[in-house]
């Protein structure tokens, strides 16, 4: 049970985190964090789509370097065949600094 809350309440953050991120591109509409298996599955509507686009993430790490923390994204698949290929090549396990202000909220539910 407090498992599922801990994953709405990180889903909320990195929703509007990811939003904020996107704002000029589309908009997340839905977000499924499960942080006992690392894993996440995210539904966008891109401008000018018709479709949304889905993206699958099957494994996540959060890691902290010099005072710093950090998210690496694995397996990553979508349902685009040439967005796989883009997130292959430049997204696939690069770890990407997380925003002090969503930290201590991460911190928090983790």
């Amino acid at each position: 049970m407090f498992g599922k809350m801990k994953d709405k309440a990180l889903t909320a953050g990195a929703k509007m985190a990811v939003n904020s991120k996107i704002k000029g591109y589309g908009e997340m509409l839905k977000l499924n964090l499960d942080s006992k298996n690392r894993c996440i599955e995210i539904e966008v509507m891109l401008d000018g789509e018709k479709e949304t686009l889905e993206v699958t993430v099957e494994r996540y790490e959060l890691s902290e370097e010099d005072g710093k923390n950090f998210l690496k994204l694995h397996g990553i698949k979508t349902s685009r065949a040439w967005i796989d290929v883009v997130t292959a090549s430049y997204l696939e396990g690069r770890a990407f600094e997380i925003p002090a202000e969503y930290v201590k909220m991460l911190k928090i539910v983790i």
